[in-house]
Formats: C-alpha cells, structure tokens, sequence
C-alpha cells in the first residue's frame, strides 16, 4: 500500500540532518506534513545548499536531477505516485550519498 508521508519522513530526515534543524524549523520545511504536499520545495532546497560548494561535475548532476523530474515540481507525492516518487528517492539519495 502505497503510504505518501513515509516518503515524506525520509525527505524530512534528510532535510534535518543536513541543516541539523528540528522539523518546525526552516520554515517548516523539514516537517514531513509539509514535504508531503510539496516534496521539490524541500529536496530544491537541499541541493540549492550544495550548489555553489561542490565542484562542476556535480553541480551537473544536479541540475540534470531537476530538469529530469521538472514536470513534477508543484506536485504532492500522491500526485507524483510511488514508483516516480521511488525514482526521485533513489536519484536524489545518490546525489547526497556522493557530495
């Protein structure tokens, strides 16, 4: 069964560890509820905070990241579904593993 917010929990995590910040913090855009309903809002900012900081390769890698899910920004991860949504996890989580 398909469950949106535990996709949304893993982002939130993410978000949180990176900006070391409760979930209320940052807006609110490190709280589950929020990435929810708009997960690009969180993951944009992620990779936005590595921009300008990492080397031209992957400043490649992450610009190649948004373009190829562009089409899904404004979407909630119900809206997005599980397996798009099982993609962008995996692409997004390579993306952080490796910076």
């Amino acid at each position: 069964m398909f469950k949106p917010y535990d996709y949304a929990f893993q982002i939130e995590v993410t978000v949180r560890a990176i900006f070391n910040c409760k979930e209320y913090e940052l807006g609110g855009i490190a709280d589950a509820n929020f990435i929810e309903k708009n997960p690009f809002i969180a993951i944009a900012i992620v990779l936005g905070n590595f921009y300008n900081k990492v080397d031209g390769s992957f400043k490649e890698r992450i610009d190649e990241f948004l373009n190829k899910y562009y089409l899904e920004m404004g979407k909630s991860i119900l809206e997005i579904g599980e397996e798009k949504i099982k993609n962008i996890m995996k692409d997004f989580n390579n993306i952080i593993a490796t910076i």
